[in-house]
């Protein structure tokens, strides 16, 4: 993949926490993130551009509507030949309905609005389209739960990682540290305390899971030796080793 156009709806299930998700396994996967904000036409509060702006340091972010197609052309622009753009996001967050806007015509269902104004989950398998410009889009089924899984949290979290730069100590905890950067900046409001919980929160979950995975390299490496045990203890029996 070249690109990753992460989907987020402005409508009431806006999540600032989930697009750190999203935005940190973009980061990960080696391509370039881009935030698509969609439903501009439900926007009902514009503080919503901003956190996700604030959120998305360093990269693009768009804001269309499906609906009328306002803001689809400037995101148009991004599809070049032989780019691959996968889409990803929640459920009922108009990744299908975005695709067609895209794509000019009519290649994705989509689902009418439920009765609480969310959309429905209508994409039910990874499908791959050649657009008309020539490049790739590959539309994904929504996702109801993202778990990071390996990588850096640092590049979804670049205000952050700045501040810590600026610690007086390099292994800085940031807890009862003197000159700490990240706690002065959340003394005085500059650093978001919401941002600042999920970046921990993220970051346990890295150590869980990398705890978890070495646990399981373990017990297949004492597999392993196990079985070579018996191997040779077979072929000594049989007088095939020396």
């Amino acid at each position: 993949m070249d690109t990753v156009f992460i989907v987020s709806g402005l409508d009431g299930d806006f999540n600032p926490r989930r697009l750190e998700r999203y935005l940190t396994a973009a980061w990960d996967s080696g391509a370039d993130p881009v935030l698509v904000l969609t439903k501009l036409d439900l926007l009902d509060d514009p503080s919503k551009l901003v956190e996700a702006e604030q959120i998305a340091l360093g990269v693009p972010v768009h804001a269309v509507s499906n609906l009328s197609g306002e803001g689809v052309d400037a995101l148009s622009e991004l599809l070049a030949p032989a780019r691959t753009i996968v889409l990803l996001g929640s459920s009922g967050v108009g990744k299908s309905s975005l695709v067609n806007r895209l794509a000019r015509r009519s290649l994705m269902p989509t689902g009418d609005l439920r009765r609480d104004g969310h959309g429905r989950h209508t994409t039910r398998h990874r499908q791959l389209l050649v657009l008309r410009s020539g490049a790739l889009l590959l539309d994904t089924p929504g996702l109801r739960e993202l778990q990071v899984w390996e990588g850096d949290v640092d590049s979804a979290f670049e205000d952050i990682a700045v501040l810590a730069a600026e610690c007086r100590f390099t292994d800085c905890a940031h807890d009862t540290e003197p000159d700490c950067a990240v706690r002065e900046a959340l003394a005085s409001g500059a650093l978001d305390a919401d941002r600042w919980r999920s970046y921990l929160k993220l970051q346990r979950e890295l150590r869980a899971v990398q705890r978890r995975r070495g646990s399981r390299e373990h017990q297949e490496l004492k597999r392993r030796w196990r079985q070579r045990a018996r191997e040779t203890r077979q072929a000594r029996r049989y007088g095939k080793l020396g």
